[in-house]
């Protein structure tokens, strides 16, 4: 049993591991997870963005408005009862002790949902993950659909929809191996989560915020300031910013964007390189090579523009 602390905050993304007592069925048959999909669409303050059901265990990933515990072993218990009512059965389907409870950083939202839909593969029952009929992996590619948010998600994966199908297809099918001190989805010390300290210790302190509808809201607007800044220091346009058109005495502009935003602003680098359509790889490449082609005095001056701007 996992003895790291669980967090129970309001507004968070979180990975749910629910498993049977004493290995007893879960689910009885197809209708029996409809059924208990019906259920969780019928929490107002949840949000669904995958989910992977087996015999025995089942796992969820999802947005709560509220703390888990407001909803969870409620939603549990209804299940239970219908369980009983129509297998004859008694007593409690579910073992509370092997509950998993773990706090999701908005930006591994990604890496989170591609674990879930990989657990079928990671537990030899398929060799591909679109092979295992009870998963969200099916509403990610438009063939069936039980009301999983789907959007949010894909919307990480690539900033021009015609893209996104297949670029979920292909993350989802690449599953490289958790380091090798981590063998969970959490990646902290002390607490049931994956996600940053930081990150953590911001979630407990304002946990009692409003939900924003977009989870990438805040990276947005940091991201539409460095564009401002950067436009008031080169007096170049967006265009050129970020990268759809060329300025002969700034050509790679768009990589002195990436740059402003990752090592000055410290937005992270998936959403930049999303936002500018490039690989995590090269812009990481590119971004530590600028020193090399501008003046630091230069780039000094600019992360000096950005900390007066957000101090004005």
């Amino acid at each position: 049993m996992n003895k790291k602390i669980s967090l129970d905050l309001a507004n968070q993304p979180y990975y749910l591991q629910v498993s049977s007592s004493a290995h007893l069925p879960i689910f009885s048959s197809v209708f029996a997870i409809d059924y208990f999909l019906q259920l969780l669409n019928q929490q107002a303050n949840i949000e669904i963005y995958g989910y992977c059901f087996f015999p025995n265990n089942l796992h969820l990933l999802i947005h709560s408005k509220v703390a888990p515990s407001h909803w969870l072993e409620t939603c549990l218990v209804q299940y239970n009862q219908w369980h009983n009512d129509i297998s004859g059965d008694s007593g409690y389907l579910f073992d509370d002790g092997q509950t998993q409870q773990i706090l999701i950083q908005p930006k591994f939202l990604v890496k989170a949902l591609r674990h879930v839909h990989n657990l079928p593969v990671t537990s030899n029952l398929c060799s591909t993950s679109d092979q295992f009929l009870y998963s969200s992996y099916h509403d990610y590619t438009g063939k069936q659909h039980t009301q999983v948010k789907t959007a949010p998600i894909l919307t990480m994966l690539s900033h021009h929809s015609g893209q996104r199908g297949k670029r979920f297809e292909d993350y989802m099918s690449s599953n490289p191996p958790l380091p090798s001190k981590q063998k969970s989805l959490d990646n902290n010390e002390f607490y049931l989560a994956y996600a940053d300290s930081s990150y953590i210790t911001r979630a407990m302190s304002d946990y009692g915020q409003e939900i924003s509808e977009d989870i990438e809201n805040d990276h947005s607007q940091l991201w539409q300031a460095c564009l401002t800044t950067l436009n008031n220091v080169t007096q170049l346009d967006q265009k050129t910013l970020l990268g759809i058109s060329r300025h002969h005495n700034l050509p790679e502009a768009h990589y002195l964007l990436a740059w402003l935003f990752v090592k000055v602003a410290k937005g992270p680098l998936y959403f930049a390189a999303k936002r500018l359509s490039k690989d995590q790889t090269t812009l990481q490449l590119k971004i530590n090579s600028l020193s090399l082609h501008h003046p630091k005095a230069y780039l000094r001056y600019i992360a000096n523009f950005w900390q007066q701007s957000i101090t004005a």
